[in-house]
């Protein structure tokens, strides 16, 4: 008996039956946004990042939209190194709550660690909300990435 597609799982971002066993994938292509907020340790103008993915499939359901992603868990090396020269202030920071190592943006005079709860959940913070249209930020990746687990708009 022939298997059913739905509308939602057709074309770019198309879950798999895979993916809902594997974590989460993050749909190529990746663009890194770049935006300034105030530490809050040091006071001082520091960059920020963002991880913009053209879409999330989270336990096999796609979120058909662009998204920004962050607080991925457990990044790939591959991941961890574009953004060594690109972004090196989102960084892999000490296990948080949940042991989980994950990205986070640090603070680029003191080294504070910058919380995403101030970047992309509140209004007004530089990364709230969906990605704006227009342009993304620099590609750094132009295929489909797992990850374990992580945060993003929906």
């Amino acid at each position: 008996m022939p298997h059913s597609y739905s509308q939602k799982n057709i074309g770019q971002g198309a879950a798999s039956s895979m993916d809902a066993d594997q974590g989460m994938r993050l749909v190529a292509p990746l663009h890194l946004r770049t935006s300034t907020a105030t530490c809050w340790q040091c006071q001082g103008l520091t960059q920020v990042h963002a991880i913009v993915a053209s879409d999330v499939v989270d336990l096999g359901e796609s979120g058909q939209c662009r998204t920004y992603v962050h607080g991925i868990a457990n990044p790939s090396n591959e991941l961890t190194q574009t953004l060594h020269f690109l972004a090196p202030n989102l960084r892999v920071d000490e296990p948080d709550a949940d042991g989980e190592l994950r990205l986070t943006n640090h603070c680029a005079h003191c080294g504070a660690l910058q919380a995403d709860v101030y970047l992309f959940e509140e209004p007004g913070a530089p990364f709230f909300g969906r990605p704006p249209e227009g342009h993304l930020g620099a590609e750094i990746l132009g295929h489909d990435v797992m990850v374990g687990d992580a945060h993003y708009s929906t």
